[in-house]
């Protein structure tokens, strides 16, 4: 286990501290310690000891209670018998407050002794959360669901909607898919259900539903709060979209009453979480040397050079820099028992880690309640995004196109960042890989990427009859994005096309109807009913066009002028359409809050399938039973609050391309005469009888509150499996077609969750935890007439097509190969083996079947991408207006395939090698883990070697805050002032060698997760930050 802190030493960190942290946030700590002086300047009163008891309704002692002087700092709380005593002024007013407890007031008026009796606080219980089309009270709902609020999305400042839900909730899954600014996430919720289909949520945006919005697009300080729906019972009135799970997201909208203004704003510096050690000049010329001697070669450096390379460049410090990140918000909400309303404005300016990258993006949104009469509402959600990506090459294979990251890390030490005069050395030393130069690279693609969206909605709400509400929403998101590119002659490909040019034009639209009933009604006083039914309508229409040239005067014009260049490469365009209309349906029944029952239907219809399947119906069922409200525990000191819950149903995944049910025809090209001629012929094969996954849910759930709710907690058991899976089933060659969609086979994930809120210190004092941790466990069933294929995608630069299998019984994303035990030491050894043509120093393999050949059938699992456990841990310290937060999140049990490695480590002198290397075999050094050096070099084979522990846990969030005290902030017309700094990403515990063990450099691909080729590392920040509210 080694623990990285800033991937550097102690001393090393401290002195980098001193070197980083600039003067602005040197004045921000300077402006914290003023601000917590504060409640020392509070003007002093007359004050007298007041002391008392607090009890229950009951009678019974409240420990832990808050007792406070409103408007002031002071307080203490109650001892284990419920008393409590300190000074206040005499005709001033003690408040009183307790977790699971009503907050009172009562007035001192010169009394030294009062006794205060709280009620039973039914808000935790009675607390409304967002499920879909729709509101319920938490203590009504029969499902599986987690919630994330504003506040936790606060207190951990992030740039996108996904990276809000990491570590907050059981069950789901989440890793950064991109490090890069902008970059989007990879969720699981309870596993992936698909091989080729999309495993990503749903995201309902107020009502709007979008598949996969992971990215930096939409503002999360607008967000109110997210629930993120897990079994089917919540799931399945979403039907075909609802397999891989929901996420509510519902958006900040005014209150009647409080007009009100904040501004926020943070400020930060990023750096990269740590470098990898790398040979130096003078270390890498000399394993060069030794390279080239083992393999019967003439030296390459003579002792002369060696001597003068010295440390060399390190292309790491060259393309890694300090980068500021800052964000700003201001927001207006409020209104009138009628009129309600919240604006707000957002800028996020994101420098990137690598230099010459950067995300800015500027957002407003508005929602408008307004309240016509008794019977009619009517309201709008709007928010319009404009968002500027410039990105760097990085995740991308290797070679002569590799990345920055990749040319970064294999470049030669030995070549300087510049030539004599002045311009930028962009190939590298002659006879090593030819590669680009990292900051020729980085400086000299220009990748602009413009985006602006639209997203909204209008609906009405009309009040037919007493209980009976009819609601009718229209709503629209439209995307318009402009990548421009341009490969200068900075590059090594922009070099030998003379500059190359592309802008690809993209839109989408996608366009929403909907149309519920809901009709609520109360029989006997214990018969509860509410009742929904809606139809719904949603569209889309996607455009997109591309052109592109090559051949340029200079790099003046960029892309601005492609007829500018000297050829014209050839163009491309293409269009596509769906459509899903959709009968919903839903029935509560809930009796004396004790007995309740959900019972909810979907009919779909997409184009998206065969003619023969366009319509299916996704049903599902849940009960529930609130044990806390019988006879024999109402009233319970310590279990106040205790529900069962049981839910079955189906869902389904309609997330694949447009047109796989139809037969197509597709361009191909022919050789006539030595002419390329073009023409149409079939592509795909029809397949009328194409259908959706269908995701079948058990769940078995428990809530339970104790002491007052001080302690609450949910666990939860499921079991999908997913039938009718997308796989390309290979066609006979006869038929003319190579491949055809079919359904076929079958996935189970299974697994266990569990979430724990508490309060263990509720006095002046208070600290508070929530934690939750889950374990899923995925199967491959079935693949039809198959039992396992190659899957995974490696690296065609090293001639590695795959990284694993998929085989029935194993989970997804296992990886497959060669099992190494060490380095053959001597002949003996060697002779004694199943590598004969081996010499000393070479890597050894275990000859798995014992044939006394190393070939493809010694192939064994090496390890699996997806972890065997998951979750977060949030600690949260307050006294007196500061408050301390430490969030923590990991994962365990999963590997990486560092693809990195096969070249770090190949010890030919072609490309510069890990520090590591420098423990290589000798004949005087019989290392065991890194072999000889040799110019010749074998094949790459995929090995243990390559698979690493990819286990870690990360203080993900150090937050110090402090607020000021409403006495304090009043006398300045204001609300609410509060600073706070805040460091991320700055201490992680992992065994994985690479720069994050948090790490996809196939981004979201179900069957390429968890490896590691030249990709954007992750970053570490600290920031300071301030909100106010008037």
């Amino acid at each position: 286990m080694q623990v990285e802190v800033n991937g550097t030493t102690c001393s090393t960190r401290l002195k980098s501290m001193k070197k980083n942290v600039n003067q602005a946030s040197r004045w921000i700590w300077f402006a914290l310690l003023v601000c917590l002086q504060f409640p020392f300047l509070s003007m002093a009163q007359q004050t007298a000891p007041v002391s008392g008891k607090v009890t229950g309704a009951n009678g019974d002692a409240i420990p832990g209670a808050n007792v406070v002087v409103k408007g002031t700092t002071t307080g203490t709380s109650t001892d284990v018998q419920g008393n409590f005593s300190l000074n206040a002024p005499a005709n001033g007013t003690l408040v009183i407050s307790s977790l699971g407890f009503t907050s009172q007031e009562i007035n001192i008026g010169g009394r030294s002794q009062v006794t205060v009796r709280l009620a039973e606080d039914q808000k935790a219980l009675d607390e409304v959360v967002v499920v879909g089309y729709g509101t319920q009270r938490k203590s009504d709902v029969t499902g599986s669901l987690s919630s994330v609020t504003a506040k936790d999305i606060k207190s951990v400042p992030v740039t996108g909607v996904g990276q809000a839900l990491q570590g907050r909730a059981a069950g789901v899954q989440v890793t950064q898919a991109s490090n890069a600014p902008g970059g989007g996430v990879t969720i699981r919720i309870r596993g992936g259900n698909s091989i080729n289909a999309g495993n990503e949520p749903l995201y309902v945006i107020d009502g709007f539903p979008v598949y996969n919005e992971s990215g930096a697009n939409l503002n999360p300080n607008d967000i109110e709060s997210m629930e993120i729906l897990k079994d089917a019972s919540a799931t399945a009135i979403y039907g075909s979209r609802g397999a891989n799970g929901v996420v509510l997201i519902t958006t900040k909208r005014g209150k009647s009453g409080q007009n009100r203004i904040e501004f926020e704003t943070y400020y930060g510096i990023q750096q990269v979480r740590k470098k990898l050690p790398m040979l130096n000049a003078t270390q890498y010329a000399t394993l060069v040397n030794e390279a080239q001697t083992n393999a019967g070669r003439a030296p390459v450096f003579t002792d002369a050079q060696i001597a003068g390379f010295g440390e060399g460049t390190n292309w790491q410090d060259e393309i890694f820099r300090e980068a500021p990140i800052q964000n700003y918000q201001l927001t207006a909400s409020g209104g009138s028992e009628k009129t309600r309303y919240a604006v707000s404005g957002n800028y996020l300016n994101q420098q990137g880690i690598i230099i010459n990258s950067k995300y800015d993006r500027a957002s407003f949104r508005f929602n408008f309640d307004h309240k016509i009469n008794d019977r009619f509402n009517i309201g709008t959600s709007l928010n319009v995004i404009r968002s500027r990506n410039n990105a760097v090459p990085t995740d991308a294979d290797g070679g002569s196109s590799g990345t920055v990251v990749y040319s970064a890390l294999n470049f030669s030490p030995t070549q300087p960042v510049y030539n004599p005069d002045g311009t930028l050395v962009v190939f590298n030393t002659p006879g090593r890989i030819q590669i680009g130069s990292p900051v020729a690279q980085a400086l000299g693609t220009y990748n602009l990427t413009v985006g602006t969206r639209l997203i909204g909605s209008v609906f009405a709400d009309y009040k037919i009859l007493p209980g009976l509400t009819f609601r009718t929403s229209f709503g629209a998101d439209v995307n318009y994005s402009k990548r421009s590119l341009y490969l200068s002659r900075n590059t090594a490909t922009g070099t030998q096309l003379g500059g190359q040019a592309s802008i690809i034009n993209t839109q989408s639209s996608t366009w929403l109807n909907e149309n519920t009933l809901t009709y609520s009604k109360t029989f006997a006083q214990v018969h509860n009913l509410t009742f929904l039914a809606g139809y719904t309508m949603q569209g889309n229409r996607y455009e997109s066009v591309e052109a592109r040239s090559q051949g340029f005067a200079n790099d003046i014009l960029t892309y601005e002028n492609l007829g500018s260049a000297s050829t014209a490469l050839v163009p491309a365009s293409s269009a596509s359409n769906w459509q899903l209309n959709s009968y919903i349906g839903r029935a509560n029944y809930d009796y004396a809050g004790k007995y309740l029952l959900t019972a909810t239907v979907r009919a779909d219809g997409s184009s998206r399938f065969g003619a023969s399947n366009k319509w299916a119906v996704f049903p599902s069922a849940s009960v529930a039973w609130r044990l806390s409200e019988e006879s024999f525990l109402k009233g319970n000191r310590v279990i106040n609050d205790l529900k069962l819950r049981v839910s079955y149903g189906l869902s389904g995944n309609q997330e694949i391309p447009q047109y796989q049910s139809l037969a197509t025809l597709g361009t191909q090209n022919a050789n006539f005469n030595n002419t390329v001629v073009i023409g149409i012929g079939p592509s795909r094969v029809a397949n009328p009888d194409l259908r959706w996954e269908t995701t079948a849910q058990a769940d078995v759930g428990i809530d339970v509150g104790l002491l007052s709710n001080r302690i609450t907690l949910t666990a939860d058991y499921y079991n999908k499996k997913t039938t009718d899976l997308l796989l390309s089933v290979p066609l006979p060659y006869v038929s003319g077609y190579a491949s055809a969609l079919q359904n076929l086979g079958s996935i189970r994930n299974q697994g266990v969750e569990l979430g724990i809120n508490s309060t263990n210190l509720n006095g002046a004092f208070k600290w508070t935890t929530a934690f939750n941790i889950a374990a899923n466990r995925n199967k491959v069933l079935s693949l039809g007439d198959q039992t396992e294929f190659a899957s995974g995608d490696a690296s065609g630069h090293l001639q590695l097509p795959n990284s694993g299998l998929v085989r029935v019984g194993e989970p997804i994303g296992l990886f497959y190969g060669y099992q190494t035990n060490g380095i053959f030491q001597n002949q003996s050894e060697v002779d004694g083996s199943a590598q004969k043509t081996a010499k000393p120093g070479d890597r050894r393999y275990i000859d798995q079947n014992g044939d006394g050949a190393i070939n493809a059938s010694d192939r064994v699992i090496l390890g699996y991408a997806q972890p065997k456990l998951y979750g977060g841990l949030t600690n949260t310290f307050s006294y007196k207006g500061v408050e301390l937060s430490v969030f923590m999140q990991g994962t365990s049990g999963n590997s990486i395939f560092n693809i990195n490695r096969f070249e770090l480590e190949s010890l030919t002198g072609v490309s510069n090698q890990s520090a590591e290397t420098l423990n290589r075999w000798t004949p005087t050094n019989p290392s065991n883990t890194i072999p000889r050096a040799n110019a010749v070099g074998n094949a790459y084979v995929l090995s243990s070697r390559q698979i690493e522990d990819g286990s870690y846990l990360r203080v993900k969030n150090i937050n110090l805050s402090y607020t000021l005290p409403a006495s304090v902030v009043s006398k300045i017309k204001l609300y609410n002032v509060k600073v706070y700094v805040s460091a991320q990403n700055w201490i992680t515990f992992t065994r994985y060698s690479g720069f994050d063990p948090e790490v996809n450099r196939f981004g979201q691909s179900t069957l390429s997760q968890g490896s590691d080729y030249g990709s954007y590392p992750g970053n570490k920040m600290i920031l300071a930050g301030l909100n106010i509210g008037l």
